[in-house]
């Protein structure tokens, strides 16, 4: 039985920038340069003005940016039992973020060793001292790759019940078979009610209020 997947209409979003984080995930050398190992292609390139651009609108709009970067061990267990390819070394060139995504003096760097920006992390706590709060809120995710990495980002805010938002012009993964699963992931029942597919260029945001 052959499924046909499409891509969801993305919906214009209005947010309060007080309550709104942008989260960059993983644009590291590997991946989004020409010359990584395992190189995207084309689709992270194209992305990478999209999230420029996003990031700097949420800055002039004076709301906060998180990066995260994903690093491993020679002796992760990911590799030694589990056999997966060895990638992502700690302090190699190819672990380092991209130029262009360089995070600025003020936009915390989340280090990882997992695909998931909370397991032993200090998501939770930066959060918490951003006072971006479970219930009301929003985080913005961008970055790569689509199946792995921002899904797992995705999912992980939408249990702790963040609203989240993922433009999808800010996204990008090799197999367009792979996105399309992710995005239909996020727009099924188990996530829907606060995981919003949207579009760089169709995010609003309400600058802080100015108290007299």
């Amino acid at each position: 039985m052959l499924i046909e997947l499409n891509y969801p209409d993305p919906v214009p979003v209005e947010l309060e920038v007080a309550k709104t984080l942008l989260l960059i995930i993983d644009m590291e050398n590997e991946n989004a340069h020409p010359n990584g190992a395992l190189y995207i292609g084309e689709p992270v390139r194209r992305i990478i003005p999209k999230i420029r651009e996003l990031r700097e609108k949420v800055r002039q709009a004076g709301g906060r940016v998180v990066h995260t970067q994903s690093v491993r061990s020679p002796d992760a267990l990911e590799f030694t039992v589990f056999k997966n390819t060895v990638r992502k070394l700690e302090g190699s060139w190819d672990a380092a973020l991209i130029e262009e995504l360089k995070p600025g003096v003020d936009e915390p760097l989340i280090v990882k060793r997992t695909h998931d920006c909370f397991y032993q992390t200090e998501m939770d706590a930066l959060l918490t001292r951003f006072e971006i709060h479970p219930g009301e809120g929003h985080v913005i995710v961008t970055g790569i790759s689509t199946r792995n990495c921002v899904q797992s980002a995705v999912m992980a805010l939408s249990v702790r019940n963040y609203h989240v938002y993922v433009p999808m012009d800010c996204t990008a993964q090799k197999d367009e078979k792979e996105i399309l699963q992710t995005f239909s992931l996020f727009t099924s029942f188990g996530y829907k009610h606060n995981v919003t597919m949207t579009r760089s260029d169709l995010i609003t945001l309400r600058p802080r209020k100015i108290l007299p």
